[in-house]
C-alpha cells in the first residue's frame, strides 16, 4: 500500500499584514481512501501545538522567527498577489516542514487553514493542558491496537476520538481567527515519485500561497 509524504515548500502572505497578525499556525486536513476502501481523514497542526511561526518584524530575534528579508512583488499564475512576505524556508527545520505521512490506497484532497495566533487568546493559555488530554486520548487508542497489526495498515483508525482530537487541535491552533483557507483536489494523482502543488487565494489583507510537495512510495 502506498506511503504518501507531504512537505511544506513555501508560504507567502500579504506584506502589509499587521505585525500582530503575522504569527502563523496551520491546521491541515487530509482526506484519503484507507485500507478498507473507505474515506478517512488525518489532521496535522504546524509547526506544533506548543509553538508557531513568527513573522512579526519587531520579533526578529526570536528563535521561531522565519520571515524572509524584504518583500516581493509576485503573481501566482493569473492571480495578482501584490507585495508579499515569505517564509525563509532555510530557517525551518526539516522536522517542521513535514506535514503528514500516511498509508492508504489513494489521496483525495488536502485543506489548509492559516491561523493568526493571538498570544492573549485564552486557548493559548491552556494549550499545554489540552495538548496533554489529546495525547492521553490518542495514546490510549493506539495502546489498545494489537502490536501485531500488519505494517501496511494506516495508523489513522477513525472514530469519535478522531473527531475530538480534530476539534481540540483546531481550538488550540487559534480558535476562529482564520486568515486564509484553501484546498487542493489530488484525486487524479497516481504512481510513484514527487509532485509539487500550491494552494492559493484571497484571505485577510490580500493573497496567500502555500506550496507543498507530495511524494508517493509504493509498497
Amino acid at each position: 500500500m502506498p506511503l504518501y509524504e507531504f512537505n511544506l515548500t513555501d508560504f507567502l502572505f500579504p506584506a502589509d499584514l499587521p505585525n500582530n497578525k503575522a504569527n502563523f499556525r496551520f491546521v491541515v486536513d487530509l482526506r484519503f481512501i484507507n485500507h478498507r476502501s473507505q474515506f478517512a481523514t488525518e489532521h496535522a497542526v504546524m509547526p506544533s501545538l506548543d509553538t508557531f511561526w513568527e513573522c512579526d518584524t519587531e520579533r526578529s530575534g526570536k528563535p521561531n522567527y522565519v520571515r524572509g528579508a524584504g518583500e516581493e512583488a509576485l503573481r501566482i499564475g493569473d492571480l495578482p498577489a501584490g507585495r508579499c512576505g515569505r517564509f525563509e524556508m532555510a530557517e525551518i527545520d526539516d522536522w517542521d516542514k513535514l506535514i503528514l505521512l500516511v498509508r492508504g490506497k489513494r489521496i483525495h484532497s488536502i485543506q489548509f487553514k492559516v491561523y493568526d495566533v493571538d498570544r492573549r487568546d485564552a486557548w493559548d493559555k491552556i494549550k499545554d493542558f489540552l495538548a496533554g488530554i489529546v495525547e492521553a486520548v490518542v495514546g490510549r487508542i493506539r495502546g489498545a491496537v494489537p502490536e501485531n497489526l500488519p505494517l501496511h495498515l494506516p495508523e489513522s483508525l477513525g472514530g469519535a476520538a478522531d473527531d475530538l482530537q480534530s476539534f481540540l487541535l483546531k481550538k488550540i491552533a487559534g480558535g476562529d481567527a482564520v486568515l486564509f483557507r484553501g484546498s487542493a483536489n489530488l484525486a487524479e494523482l497516481s504512481g510513484e515519485g514527487s509532485t509539487h502543488h500550491t494552494v492559493h487565494g484571497r484571505g485577510t489583507r490580500g493573497t496567500y500561497m502555500i506550496g507543498f510537495s507530495l511524494t508517493q512510495r509504493d509498497g
